[in-house]
């Protein structure tokens, strides 16, 4: 008789043998039944191989079956009997695996339906953590290779999740192993970063991770660029992912030492993300790379170790310094990374320059002094970048330039960006400029305060109507001021305020925030009591050094807008300037000059006549200054000439004549009779004449200066101080 063992073997295969049944409903069935009999039964290791021998044939043939629910059934069973029931052999995996290939791993797709190859790739990784650090797998391990470098290009995304989990679970599982294959991987893995569910993109870089720590150069050659790509993704989830992983390289990579540079800026970029948790976790990640650094080169860095403990005299107080570890390891690659950089920050894609301006933030804090030799590469990057029409990208640039400002010898930065500034500089130098001076301590950069304002006041760069030059520029001046002492230079004062003046004079239309209050930090940081004061020192020379051929100057010449702010704006230092305000009057408001020039220096020469308490608060002549305008400016203008221009010219002449005649507090322009009559003899022909003049405006303003000439006449024959007037 058969023993209970054979009738337990031959009830299984008697299960089994209907699943030759046509009827789909009867072969699902089957697997029911099987996985029921197994569950209800006790049996040996030995009783289950029998069984497992005598049953595979039909059970494994249900993964082919027609019918999806069938197939579905024969996995989930299949999935019982090795995993919950058979005990570890390879035995059963040299019939299960060759089977899960055909369904899974071949390049033509085999199983159609996607919820039966999740099915599928769900079994396998039972198998693998089943059999994880086993002999048992080893042998299997190509079978596995080839399925998961299918099922991870699979379009199902939780196929290709799953997929990725399984890579990382197959190499723990064989550890020595996994290297024989681990290349293989890397490019399928690698299609799954661009997916567009994000969980997929997080294990995809997780399983790359696992898989470069079995691979060769080759296979880190072909994964670094793609997960560089990943620091740019939209959700933080991943970007953290990229930094784990990258920390883990760093620390436990076996050829980690040859790649630092091309690893490190996995991790450096996290350190300025937009997320704050990102960026902590970063932070923690690179000290812990930093720490093991430092043990491992122990005795390299001893004197640093002993002796450098106190940060650089004038660290940022806001900032906490990188630990030795983090600092060297970077400063070592920093040829390498600057080179890279120098390169990216002009990438036509703009995560890519934010990225790297994110980066370059990272590498001048901790190469310190040591970005000194790579500066001149990076440099014209960083002009362009600063450019850059989005403005993460602008403010990490000016940061970077403040921190190279903090560390870098100041005689080094300043060798190389004012040639470049002075040989055509638009606002990226300016820029960049500005961070170095406000980054760089005030000890150092006192005695070139002097050449720098004297760069910048240049005709060259302060004459300019470019907005963005234009801001750039007074951040420029902003920043030398917070640096300004009284060892900085005598000049330095009038260079600053000749670029503030011309800024203000010459603003683009949306710079109306550019006005004349800009002289108020200006004449507070250089000592003067009152703006006056400041006006006051340098007005003389700011009217020298622009009166070149005033009767050339047209509407939009700099150095006539810079004259219209002065007649505008110096209240006190017009009166102390009058000679050298009337030479350049008489040139300007001459007959041949431009016509809209003319009108516009009138128009500003009324405005500042409406304030003859304020002009001539100083001035010791104002009778001469007067009679020699009328001579030579208001005479010749009044004279009548063909002509709708020349009408508008007579027109302004004789309104700025007014403001200039009209009696204004305790001011007089004229002290004596004889200076009066002359002015009398000179202007009464020329109103008298005026009077018939074709414009009602100019008949009625010549009207109104004999008005006024009479009434001063008047005045002064009444209080006997003018004489007999004919």
């Amino acid at each position: 008789m058969p023993s209970e063992s054979e009738n337990s073997v031959q009830t299984a295969k008697k299960i089994a043998t209907c699943l030759q049944s046509p009827d789909k409903k009867v072969r699902k069935q089957v697997f029911v039944d099987l996985q029921t009999f197994l569950s209800e039964n006790e049996f040996s290791n030995q009783e289950l191989r029998n069984i497992f021998s005598e049953t595979h044939m039909y059970t494994l043939n249900g993964f082919r079956d027609k019918t999806e629910l069938v197939r579905e059934q024969a996995i989930k069973f299949m999935s019982f009997f090795v995993i919950d029931k058979l005990p570890l052999n390879d035995f059963y995996l040299t019939y299960v695996c060759p089977v899960l290939v055909e369904r899974i791993g071949s390049v033509e797709l085999i199983e159609e339906s996607e919820e039966i190859r999740l099915e599928l790739v769900k079994f396998l990784q039972a198998i693998i953590l089943k059999y994880s650090n086993s002999e048992q797998l080893k042998p299997f391990l190509g079978d596995c290779v080839v399925i998961l470098c299918e099922m991870v290009k699979d379009k199902h995304p939780a196929i290709k999740e799953l997929s990725c989990r399984c890579v990382v679970d197959l190499a723990q599982a064989l550890p020595r192993d996994f290297h024989m294959q681990a290349e293989s991987l890397v490019k399928p893995i690698v299609s799954c970063f661009g997916h567009q569910r994000f969980r997929v993109r997080v294990e995809a870089v997780k399983a790359v991770g696992e898989v470069i720590m079995h691979s060769s150069y080759k296979g880190l050659d072909e994964a670094i660029v793609p997960m560089a790509e990943k620091l740019f993704d939209q959700i933080p989830l991943v970007r953290r992912t990229v930094g784990q992983v990258a920390a883990r390289w760093l620390m436990e990579y076996r050829d980690r030492y040859s790649f630092f540079y091309k690893i490190l800026p996995l991790l450096l970029t996290g350190l300025n993300d937009e997320v704050e948790e990102t960026r902590i976790e970063a932070q923690d990640l690179w000290e812990k790379v930093g720490l093991q650094y430092k043990n491992e080169n122990e005795k390299d860095l001893k004197d640093q170790i002993d002796f450098l403990l106190e940060p650089p005299k004038y660290y940022p107080k806001d900032i906490k310094r990188p630990n030795l570890g983090c600092r060297v390891l970077v400063q070592r690659n920093v040829i390498k990374l600057a080179k890279a950089l120098a390169l990216e920050l002009t990438c036509w894609q703009e995560d890519v320059r934010v990225r790297c301006s994110q980066l370059l933030c990272s590498l001048a804090l901790h190469s310190e002094e040591g970005l000194t030799q790579n500066l001149q590469e990076l440099l014209p990057a960083m002009y362009s970048a600063a450019r850059d029409d989005d403005q993460r990208v602008v403010v990490n640039i000016i940061r970077a330039s403040e921190l190279m400002g903090i560390f870098i010898p100041t005689k080094t930065w300043y060798q190389l960006v004012l040639p470049a500034v002075e040989n055509g500089a638009h606002f990226g130098h300016l820029s960049v400029l500005s961070g170095f001076i406000k980054g760089t301590p005030q000890e150092y950069i006192t005695d070139k305060l002097e050449e720098i304002t004297k760069l910048l006041s240049d005709d060259t760069l302060c004459f300019t109507r470019k907005k963005k030059n234009q801001i750039e520029l007074i951040k420029c001046v902003e920043a030398i001021l917070e640096k300004f002492s009284e060892k900085s230079g005598s000049e330095v004062g009038f260079h600053l305020f000749k670029i503030v003046i011309s800024v203000i004079s010459l603003r683009d239309i949306e710079n109306t925030h550019f006005t004349i209050d800009l002289l108020q930090p200006l004449y507070k940081t250089l000592g003067f009591p009152y703006c006056d004061a400041l006006w006051s020192a340098y007005a003389h020379r700011l009217l020298i050094h622009i009166a070149t051929d005033p009767k050339s100057w047209l509407v939009v010449t700099s150095q006539r807008c810079i004259f219209e702010t002065i007649l505008l704006e110096s209240n006190s230092a017009f009166g102390e300037n009058l000679p050298t305000i009337a030479n350049i009057l008489i040139q300007t408001l001459n007959p041949e000059a431009d016509p809209e020039s003319r009108l516009k220096t009138f128009w500003a020469l009324s405005t500042a006549f409406d304030h003859k308490s304020v002009i001539f608060e100083k001035s010791d002549d104002q009778t001469a200054f007067f009679a020699k305008l009328i001579s030579e400016v208001f005479v010749p203008s009044l004279v009548w000439h063909p002509g709708l221009t020349a009408e508008a010219l007579r027109t302004m002449a004789a309104a700025c004549l007014l403001c200039a005649l009209n009696p204004s507090g305790d001011v007089d322009l004229f002290a004596g009779g004889d200076e009066f009559r002359e002015l009398w003899e000179k202007l009464a022909p020329l109103l008298i004449s005026l009077m018939e003049d074709a414009a009602y405006r100019s008949r009625q303003l010549a009207m109104e200066c004999v008005a006024v000439l009479k009434n001063t006449c008047y005045s002064r024959q009444k209080g006997g101080g003018g004489g007999k007037q004919e």
